[in-house]
């Protein structure tokens, strides 16, 4: 980490006395990432910036708003039958080509389930085109997150490297691109339309320092992107509070077992492990504002079950009197018996115990990976960071969730994925994933929620922390569950297809 503030430094004296972003209807945004591509997504996983240009250039059937909901795409209409086992979707009449559209939507999902079996796609059977202007999907069973999954720029349809809007390509794809709004032809006259017309977004592809740079320097109207990776860099450049945007993301945030000869195969290490982490002191550390401990695999209040499971542990701690410090202190002592009694009926034990954690290399995790070392070594596990791409007892997930539906998160933890897990568990989530009986759907996601919650096998830390840098006033920018923001909006383009 010590490396990494000069570097940053260095790069904001570069950019000083560039003078601000005084274009005239024009937008200068960074997605922190690589250098922008405009990559296929039926033929690879788009990237942070290039997952933007998709969603600005080559939408699906459906996409995001700036609020992360779903709003008209290709399709101006759809209807879903009272079962939820039909959707049907009718076409703008002037790209209307439901035959082409359904081909390249089979190619995607083909990819998709190949990539995630579990996903919400599973029980898409069948897309046919009923008419020029008519798609219709037909499922083996309901899938409410079926709609959000379709609006994401993992399904934006590409005809032959080409998108059809909201917003078009102004030149190359490169280190810089312009994005300008379709033209409009019946409003030529209108001088609104005029004045989008002339509006351009700068679409840029970097590293989080320099966009933070950048902004700082008035360079860059948003940031958007940033993670609990990156984070420092805002806290560093001193960007003004209420430029910081920080997105009430819901998602997996912790840590799952990477491998089955790993000590944390141990029910009762992964609860020591839980108990020891001070999940308030860890969002101190990264200095990240909007920071939302977890102690649970599920957060509350989603729509298919509101109120989870708390762990063994955290139910135990409940009532303990005293000071919040006093019941840490407690957790900590009860943790550190728990660690020596596994190790005692272990054989050849001998010093403390091991645990190697891969996480993505970057100063958050540096600044993370140290805070929890120190709570681990208290209650006798040494803890060793390794690369996100080594072989390691526990493996950090860092996700958002595409919907707020228990679905999501508890298909991470089936066996399919890795163990531990739950046999019972796995065959309640089946049951509840093929049926299309309402009350029994949700008596098995219960079911399969309660059986993992009684395993632990993930170690919570906190809500994923998504941030971007804007204006608190910035048109067309708003935060979200879905930490999802659309450039069209940025430039009022709200309703070109």
């Amino acid at each position: 980490m010590t490396r990494t503030f000069p570097h940053m430094l260095a790069l904001m004296l570069l950019l000083a006395g560039c003078g601000g972003d005084n274009r005239e209807g024009q937008v200068s945004v960074s997605v922190i990432g690589r250098e922008t591509r405009l990559r296929d997504p039926a033929v690879a996983t788009p990237r942070q910036a290039d997952a933007a240009l998709l969603g600005a250039t080559a939408q699906g059937l459906v996409r995001l708003n700036a609020e992360a909901q779903v709003e008209p795409g290709l399709a101006i209409r759809w209807a879903i039958s009272d079962d939820g086992l039909y959707y049907t979707f009718r076409l703008d009449r002037e790209l209307a080509d439901a035959d082409r559209v359904a081909r390249i939507l089979r190619r995607l999902i083909r990819r998709h389930l190949a990539v995630d079996p579990t996903s919400g796609l599973d029980a898409v059977r069948e897309i046919v085109a009923v008419t020029p202007e008519v798609i219709e999907m037909r499922l083996s069973a309901p899938r409410t997150e079926l709609l959000t999954i379709l609006a994401g720029p993992g399904f934006a349809l590409l005809n032959r490297g080409q998108g059809s809007g909201p917003l078009l390509i102004d030149g190359k794809v490169g280190r810089l691109t312009l994005l300008r709004a379709k033209p409009v032809a019946e409003l030529a006259d209108d001088a609104r339309a005029q004045a989008l017309a002339d509006r351009r977004i700068r679409l840029r592809g970097e590293r989080a320092a320099l966009a933070v740079a950048r902004f700082a320097d008035g360079e860059a109207t948003l940031v958007a992107g940033g993670g609990y990776n990156d984070f420092i860099y805002a806290r560093v450049a001193d960007i003004p509070p209420r430029s910081i945007q920080i997105d009430p993301a819901n998602g997996l945030f912790g840590f799952r077992v990477g491998r089955s000869s790993s000590p944390a195969m141990a029910p009762e290490i992964r609860q020591a492990l839980s108990m020891a982490l001070d999940r308030n002191a860890l969002g101190a550390a990264l200095g990240a504002p909007g920071w939302r401990p977890a102690q649970a695999i599920l957060p509350p209040g989603l729509t298919d079950l509101a109120e989870p499971s708390r762990p063994f542990w955290a139910q135990a701690f409940a009532n303990v009197r005293g000071s919040d410090r006093q019941a840490f202190t407690i957790r900590i002592a009860t943790a550190r018996r728990i660690v020596g009694i596994w190790r005692s009926q272990q054989p050849q034990a001998d010093g403390p115990l091991r645990i190697e954690v891969a996480m993505p290399e970057g100063p958050g995790s540096t600044i993370l990976f140290a805070a929890i070392r120190r709570k681990w070594r208290a209650i006798g596990i040494d803890a060793v960071q390794v690369r996100s791409t080594d072989a390691a007892d526990l493996r950090l997930i860092d996700a958002v969730a595409p919907a707020d539906l228990a679905d999501w998160y508890l298909s991470w933890f089936l066996c399919a994925r890795g163990r531990p897990c739950s046999e019972e568990a796995d065959k309640a989530f089946a049951i509840a994933r093929s049926t299309t009986d309402p009350a029994l759907r949700a008596r098995m996601i219960a079911e399969a929620e309660q059986r993992l919650a009684a395993i632990a096998p993930f170690i919570p830390i906190a809500q994923p922390l998504r941030w971007s840098l804007a204006a608190p006033d910035l048109p067309g920018f708003r935060l979200n569950a879905r930490a999802v923001h659309p450039l069209a909006p940025l430039i009022g383009n709200q309703n070109g297809r």
